[in-house]
């Protein structure tokens, strides 16, 4: 991999003696590189990137990819891979060319794999190589239902392929939604009507006219759909379709087991519907569960992941995470954003290696982590992309830094660089701890914030002298200290 550039980190001298302060760092950095063998500099975090993650991919549970908005200003793409659960992350060259971001990433299984955005690549071996596939334009979506036929959709309109994204042809009857029972039998949805192919997408024939908005398999026989507004149903694998109940303007399907589906949409700006509806028995019958997603108005879009026929996570778009249990009948919130949501661009969704182990991403380098189904999350990176300007040690080994727009950043132990709240929106200049629980940190214009556990919490003191920009400071105790700056 080809040396790269970051914008923000934060290095360690291994062997550091705790209680020396940042002011020293360029004297130690002299001092590691007369002498090599008695210290080395590791990076430490964020990780694994400060650029917007768009997509995650889990090959196996150890095994996963994030794909990322690119920087032209340095020297490698925008995939960035972890093999060991998220601990280390290296940077591909993905996509090839180096100045094109990615959008998304989508694995059918633990070896094929499709990275897509700008420029478009597929692994077949797991992610240890790549192939370069035909440009379409700006990708915003891609699917395979199978090792062959796949759906893209961008600023190009719709396409698909089948042979696994080697080629490329205008979607037949510009279907925009796809779901396959088997390598042959499958269904597309489009805006004339339900479309059904027993040749593994060669050829598509008419089976329901209408408006078309999804459609989808919960087994081999059992297909529902939705058209004219209205669900549909069908036991002969899309042959044929018997109409059911209104579908409340809800366009979208999820597929959970063979009895269990869910519809949702996000309708009526600016007074939103949300609203999430569920079928328990194979597509007859669906009972209105309400707005369950607890979706802000500034949401982007839902997006849902089934780790098992009894377990659903959803993302509301808002950067939460949601769990069901039981298939979708009731849920919990069991992740809440700091913050930051993800982008318009975003594929923000779970993506699962197994029932248990699942990854999520958004934001500047942000990803999390689950080993229990979706039932709570860790951070497995800071998810800060902001320039930091210092960073001091406690006496236990525990680590606090700061940076522009009031970034605070804290890490116990071995743990992973965590974000905290921002107590002001000005850049924060230095910091300085000077006890077990206490610390101090001065903002640009001279406010010092003062903290009595380990940066929990913060009270301010008034700013020095205007005109004064602060750069530094050194605190005896929590209140008698100096500011130093220019």
């Amino acid at each position: 991999m080809r040396p790269r550039t970051r914008k923000s980190g934060i290095v360690r001298l291994c062997k550091r003696n705790p209680g020396l302060r940042s002011l020293l760092l360029p004297a130690l950095l002299l001092f590691a590189l007369a002498a090599p063998a008695a210290a080395q500099w590791d990076t430490q975090s964020p990780m694994p990137t400060h650029l917007d993650v768009r997509g995650v991919g889990a090959p196996s549970p150890q095994h996963a990819f994030i794909g990322t908005d690119d920087n032209s200003f340095d020297a490698g793409g925008a995939l960035f891979e972890t093999t060991d659960g998220g601990t280390s992350w290296v940077q591909r060259d993905i996509p090839t060319s180096l100045y094109d971001p990615l959008n998304g990433i989508f694995f059918l299984d633990s070896q094929r794999g499709w990275a897509y955005g700008n420029a478009n690549s597929r692994t077949t071996d797991g992610g240890t190589t790549w192939t370069d596939l035909p440009a379409l334009g700006s990708t915003y979506f891609m699917e395979f239902e199978n090792a062959n036929f796949g759906l893209a959709t961008g600023n190009f309109d719709k396409y698909v392929s089948s042979d696994g994204g080697l080629s490329w042809n205008p979607s037949p009857n510009a279907i925009s939604a796809f779901d396959f029972a088997d390598a042959l039998t499958g269904l597309g949805a489009a805006e004339t009507g339900l479309y059904r192919t027993t040749n593994g997408g060669t050829t598509f024939v008419s089976v329901r006219a209408g408006d078309a908005a999804d459609v989808a398999f919960l087994t081999t026989t059992v297909a529902v759909g939705i058209v004219d507004g209205s669900f549909v149903r069908s036991v002969d694998a899309g042959a044929t379709w018997s109409t059911g109940p209104s579908a409340l303007g809800r366009t979208h399907l999820v597929a959970v087991s063979s009895s269990v589906a869910l519809a949702w949409d996000r309708t009526g700006f600016p007074n939103y519907d949300d609203r999430v509806l569920r079928s328990s028995d194979g597509g007859q019958t669906w009972t209105d569960l309400g707005e369950v997603l607890n979706a802000s108005d500034n949401a982007s879009g839902f997006a849902f992941a089934v780790p098992s026929p009894t377990t659903v996570v959803a993302s509301n778009g808002d950067g939460d995470l949601l769990h069901s249990t039981n298939a979708g009948a009731t849920w919990t919130q069991t992740f809440t954003s700091r913050g930051s949501q993800p982008g318009y661009l975003s594929s923000a969704v779970p993506a699962f290696a197994d029932a248990s182990t699942g990854y999520f991403g958004y934001g500047a380098g942000f990803v999390v982590k689950t080993t229990n189904g979706g039932a709570s999350w860790s951070q497995i990176s800071s998810g800060t992309g902001k320039s930091l300007s210092d960073v001091a040690r406690f006496v236990n080994g525990d680590l606090i830094a700061v940076g522009e727009s009031g970034t605070l950043l804290r890490k116990n132990g071995s743990g992973p660089w965590i974000v905290e709240p921002a107590f002001t929106t000005s850049n924060l200049a230095a910091v300085h701890v000077i006890g077990a629980q206490s610390v101090v940190t001065v903002d640009q214009v001279g406010r010092v914030f003062r903290s009595s556990d380990a940066g929990s919490t913060w009270i301010g003191a008034a700013a020095i002298p205007a005109d004064f920009e602060a750069a530094d400071l050194h605190f005896t105790t929590l209140l008698d200290g100096w500011v130093a700056g220019s």
